[in-house]
Parts: structure tokens; sequence; C-alpha cells
């Protein structure tokens, strides 16, 4: 737990430091940052699981091709 924390607190600043040449950015964004480490890798973690219960599942997966209805007029 105190290597994770650590590890958090020295990405947390290096991420700091790179503001510091950076004088118009915003700095609030970097309480983003915290939220991103914990939530994003959690939902990449959900991804994972999906995607290998579809290749399991022997599913195929495409892009999703919408299909073209022709529906919108031209005002001119």
């Amino acid at each position: 737990m105190f290597r994770y924390a650590l590890f958090l607190a020295v990405d947390w600043l290096a991420a700091a430091f790179a503001f510091v040449p950076e004088r118009r950015e915003q700095r609030g964004l970097l309480w983003w940052l915290l939220l991103q480490r914990f939530g994003y890798r959690q939902l990449m973690y959900v991804v994972m699981l999906k995607s290998l219960a579809a290749a399991a599942r022997g599913a195929l997966v495409g892009w999703g091709k919408l299909e073209r209805k022709a529906t919108v007029e031209v005002q001119g």
C-alpha cells in the first residue's frame, strides 16, 4: 500500500512539475489525475473482461456500421 501511495505521489508531483513552464495552462486539471488513476484503470478492466468474454463465446464484433436512410432535407 505504501509503495502505491508513493507511486501516486511521485506521479502527481511529476505532473505538477510539468505545469510549471506552462503559465496559461489550467492547474485545476491536476486533481483529475488522481481520479484518472483509479477510475480509468477500473474502466479498462471492465472493457478487457467483456472483450475476453466475447472472444470466448466466439462472437464476431464489428465496427457497428450505420445504415444510411437519406432522410435529411437540405434547406436552401
